[in-house]
């Protein structure tokens, strides 16, 4: 007898099975949230969480500018359309990052889309990614991301950078771009 038809090992899998549907059935409870556009946030959880705290406690607060292509041209007619993603890692290794706005923005300088309705921590050392679709190119060759966010101590300054990834036929492409900071009050 091979080991998959021995008695015990039917009530093994049964059990496993029965826990792989309660953790999938609960998933999407704690990990939806009206203030998140999830769409865009495939890790999203108990490491970003809505932010409920003083605003007096703010050391340092920045604003962040992040170029981003939804597609480049490889001829003069011809596009590859890409996916995005917008990474921001907290790299403050003791103290959550406050992030208030995430905003993307096309070509011609116009809001696309707001990412997050309302302020959120991220944990630290923690990321957080948003991704547009390979197949939405409203952003064009000229996309780009505005982040806003802020911190209750002093120190490092979060990682934020976009990595675009596609295909054309067979080959594949990628890159990334780092953000460069607009505007920053309080000490680096």
């Amino acid at each position: 007898m091979n080991r998959y038809h021995q008695p015990g090992n039917a009530k093994r899998r049964s059990g496993r099975i029965r826990l792989f549907l309660v953790v999938a059935l609960l998933s999407p409870a704690l990990v939806a949230s009206e203030d998140i556009s999830n769409k865009y946030s495939p890790d999203i959880g108990s490491h970003f969480y809505k932010w409920e705290s003083d605003t007096a406690k703010i050391k340092t607060r920045c604003e962040v500018y992040v170029p981003a292509y939804s597609h480049i041209y490889l001829t003069e007619k011809g596009r590859a359309l890409l996916a995005v993603t917008l990474s921001i890692r907290n790299v403050n290794a003791k103290a959550p990052l406050i992030i208030s706005k995430i905003e993307y923005f096309d070509t011609k300088g116009e809001v696309v889309d707001k990412l997050i309705n309302g302020t959120f921590g991220l944990a630290p050392m923690a990321t957080a990614s948003f991704v547009i679709e390979q197949k939405d190119a409203r952003g064009g060759a000229g996309a780009n991301f505005i982040v806003e966010w802020a911190s209750e101590t002093e120190g490092r300054h979060p990682i934020i950078e976009t990595i675009m990834a596609g295909y054309v036929g067979t080959r594949g492409l990628s890159f990334s771009s780092r953000g460069v900071e607009l505007d920053c009050t309080g000490s680096p």
